[in-house]
């Protein structure tokens, strides 16, 4: 169960023991079930969330190796997508390295890993910048912001606080095709101006080694 709260963690440090009866306190107004549930917790620790920016590099020049998940885009809880996110990224290494027929020279794995990244970077600092929004507005204190947000969440307008139903937003967060991107730049950075095929091909597992 995680819980969250504004930071008060030592300064130097990341995870601290908790206190379980402060976090009570914390949740004691709540709904009746929620300050029930907490009294059957024994232990709870702190863990301090951290904004990091992201890499501007993702793979090493030799391409040898490459990063991916929180590794280069770490992103905070409030839309649940950061192992959504690593798993997009696995995918679309996969449509990738299963397009390329023949050895791998070094030259051509750079490539890929470059096309990778080209894909993977804008939408993944989007959905970063956008659970930096969510941390703000989940924790709006009562008065006209807070009001604010209730009302664009209850008419369901863009930049609804439940991301998941915003119309602006959920379709992009949601319905993401890893297989459709990877198309369109497969097309683009041809190699050496080679024929690519333009239909996938799928196999049920992919060890991918770079």
């Amino acid at each position: 169960m995680v819980l969250l709260v504004p930071d008060d963690i030592p300064a130097g440090q990341n995870v601290t023991e908790g206190n379980v009866e402060e976090m009570r306190a914390l949740y004691k107004d709540w709904d009746p079930r929620i300050p029930k549930l907490l009294s059957l917790c024994e232990s709870v620790y702190k863990w301090r969330l951290c904004i990091r920016p992201g890499l501007e590099q993702w793979s090493h020049p030799s391409g040898a190796f490459i990063l991916l998940g929180d590794a280069v885009h770490a992103t905070l809880p409030y839309l649940a997508s950061g192992a959504g996110m690593s798993l997009e990224d696995g995918a679309v290494l996969g449509e990738l390295f299963a397009r390329q027929k023949g050895p791998f020279s070094p030259r051509r794995k750079k490539q890929l890993l470059d096309i990778y990244q080209k894909i993977r970077a804008e939408r993944t600092e989007t959905i970063v910048e956008r659970g930096n929004t969510q941390q703000y507005l989940y924790h709006l204190h009562d008065g006209l912001e807070q009001e604010e947000r209730d009302r664009v969440t209850r008419a369901g307008e863009p930049g609804d606080a439940l991301a998941w139903k915003d119309r602006g937003f959920a379709p992009f967060l949601l319905g993401w095709r890893c297989e459709e991107e990877v198309d369109r730049l497969w097309k683009e950075e041809r190699e050496d101006g080679g024929k690519v095929q333009s239909r996938l091909e799928y196999c049920d597992f992919l060890p991918v080694s770079v």
